[in-house]
């Protein structure tokens, strides 16, 4: 790593820049420094985290300033990898998967991805703020030093704690989203009961009704099906939660006994196509 020689004019700094311009476009404000580089486009992470870098500023006795990062926040930077509100850019670690996630802001849903994307990323934003910064800044460390695997190693462990999510981010009353999520069944079986079941005295609806319309359901999302046991377990306490009435299993239809299904309940519409 580099470190400059330490002179009388030479200074050790946390460089932000003013509060009041974090992230607004009405007065914009161009960076001198990395740390106001890095600060200017990861508003809520410098706020959560502190200052990016530890910077040196040397200034010589011809009027010349040279800005040095010497060492940076590995917090800071693990909290850069989880996104910022004005960028619609969002990263989690689910726990119970030990698994990174993207939110897609087309789709609005949680993809999979992995700890050397994220890396990737942290290597570009590092080169990026090098080419974007004026001749004032030295550039080695930012090119060099700082985006070595040993360190874009660390920022990507950090995330795991920084920005980690338990069960219920993606629970099924969870507003968050991910592609083919086991959550997704449950949420579908919410929707059935909800949008398409609805009291009916005197009607029964079976059992092998209700799990042919959550089928059709499924197929539309294309999910993989799952069995009739697995949708009964679902079903059941939320019927009996929205309707009052518990899944019998002694129904007698056309002479025939022992058919499951629920009283007083029926479906409102078929499914459609």
């Amino acid at each position: 790593m580099l470190f400059p020689p330490i002179t009388p004019s030479t200074s050790v700094e946390l460089n932000l820049p003013k509060k009041p311009n974090w992230g607004d476009p009405q007065t914009p404000q161009l960076p001198k420094t990395p740390s106001e580089w890095f600060a200017l486009k990861f508003p809520d992470a410098v706020s959560r985290y502190g200052c990016p870098f530890l910077e040196v500023r040397q200034s010589s006795c011809d009027g010349f300033t040279r800005i040095t990062p010497i060492s940076l926040n590995h917090d800071f930077f693990a909290g850069m990898l989880g996104g910022d509100a004005k960028l619609c850019h969002k990263v989690i670690y689910y726990e119970p998967e030990m698994q990174f996630y993207y939110r897609d802001p087309i789709q609005d849903v949680f993809k999979p991805t992995t700890a050397e994307k994220l890396q990737a990323y942290y290597r570009a934003m590092m080169l990026r703020c090098a080419q974007e910064l004026n001749g004032e800044t030295d550039k080695l460390n930012l090119f060099s030093e700082f985006r070595n695997d040993k360190n874009a190693r660390t920022v990507t462990n950090r995330a795991k704690s920084i920005l980690a999510a338990g069960a219920s981010f993606f629970s099924a009353s969870s507003p968050n989203q991910r592609i083919k999520g086991p959550e997704l069944h449950e949420r579908i079986v919410r929707r059935f009961v909800d949008e398409l079941l609805t009291a009916e005295p005197g009607n029964v609806l079976l059992l092998a009704d209700a799990y042919a319309a959550y089928i059709k359901l499924v197929q539309q999302q294309n999910l993989e099906t799952i069995k009739r046991s697995e949708f009964k377990a679902m079903a059941v306490p939320l019927v009996q939660d929205q309707f009052g009435v518990c899944l019998r299993n002694d129904l007698v239809i056309n002479e025939r006994s022992g058919i499951r299904g629920w009283k007083n309940v029926k479906l409102v519409q078929t499914v459609p196509g």
